[in-house]
């Protein structure tokens, strides 16, 4: 049996346009904060759980004003692309609550890793 950690930096974004960290609150309504039941938990790539294969796969993914993921890219690898895959895979899925800057919904990248290991 394998074990996934969703690891968020939650109260960091960055503005979409510039690479500035910004704060926002950390409660979990918070802009920039994952709507946790709009995702689901990824399903460990069935080839990889075979091999016994883990790491952790850092994403960075533009949250849109509208709380939706627009993009997402992979900053560090787990080291096996299917682990990776899963997590962009994932990732697209989930809503947030849009990242704010000034009161005003805004684009802002935000950082989240997946941590993919045999439990």
């Amino acid at each position: 049996m394998f074990v996934l950690t969703v690891v968020s930096f939650p109260g960091w974004a960055t503005a979409a346009g510039g690479d500035k960290l910004v704060p926002v609150k950390l409660a979990p309504d918070a802009p920039g904060m994952i709507r946790f039941e709009t995702c689901t938990r990824p399903a460990y790539p069935e080839q990889e759980a075979k091999q016994n294969h883990h790491g952790v796969v850092t994403l960075r993914f533009l949250v849109g004003a509208d709380g939706k993921v627009k993009k997402s890219l992979v900053m560090t690898s787990s080291g096996y692309p299917a682990l990776d895959e899963a997590a962009l895979f994932a990732i697209a899925k989930c809503n947030f609550n849009p990242p704010v800057i000034n009161g005003k919904p805004v684009d802002a990248w935000i950082p989240v890793q997946y941590v993919w290991k045999p439990q």
